[in-house]
């Protein structure tokens, strides 16, 4: 049996309308389901398909009557994903360039809102990191130390320990500014 192409049906006990069925390929999956509403039953559809294309990624995503058309690029130095959201056509961009080892940054931005972000990372070793940014829909600046790998939890963290310190500035108030600390500490009996 080839597993790379499947088909799941699903159905409620008692039964109170058609089954889910799920159609599953290498390139997507699209899903079909009855839901109640209040002008009566419907059929709802959603699913992705995506697949290689000019050497990165495109994906096509349906859910809740909305498309989403996004592409992703990626080599050994940068990425960039931009997007398209229909029917709102709300166009957006990412950016992101690693310059080597330790270096990093980010740009995001919204042509439809014309919001935009920006993160620099500075990671000399695995267990320390520097981060700095700006967001303009929340206009704030801020930057954060984190002590200890920042995903892992305290258990993996060298002396069991984590720690973040960010200093937070609001971009209408300065005198506003908030520093903030998050400690993650293990204790071994």
């Amino acid at each position: 049996m080839d597993t790379k192409y499947q088909a799941e049906i699903g159905y409620d006990i008692p039964t109170t309308g058609l089954p889910r069925v799920s159609l599953i390929s290498p390139y997507g999956e699209v899903k079909l389901e009855e839901e109640q509403r209040e002008e009566g039953r419907a059929l709802l559809v959603n699913g992705f398909v995506g697949g290689k294309v000019l050497n990165g990624f495109a994906m096509a995503e349906y859910r809740d009557e909305m498309v989403a058309l996004k592409y992703k690029y990626k080599d050994s130095e940068m990425t960039i994903s931009p997007s398209l959201s229909l029917p709102t056509n709300s166009l957006a961009l990412a950016f992101k360039r690693q310059f080597d080892q330790a270096n990093k940054l980010s740009y995001s931005y919204n042509f439809d809102s014309t919001a935009w972000s920006t993160v620099y990372k500075y990671k000399p070793t695995g267990n320390f990191k520097l981060k700095a940014g700006y967001d303009s829909e929340a206009r704030i600046g801020w930057a954060s130390a984190w002590i200890g790998k920042e995903e892992s939890g305290a258990k993996q963290a060298p002396r069991k320990c984590k720690l973040q310190v960010m200093l937070q500035v609001p971009q209408d108030d300065f005198s506003s500014a908030v520093v903030l600390l998050k400690v993650k500490k293990r204790w071994d009996l």
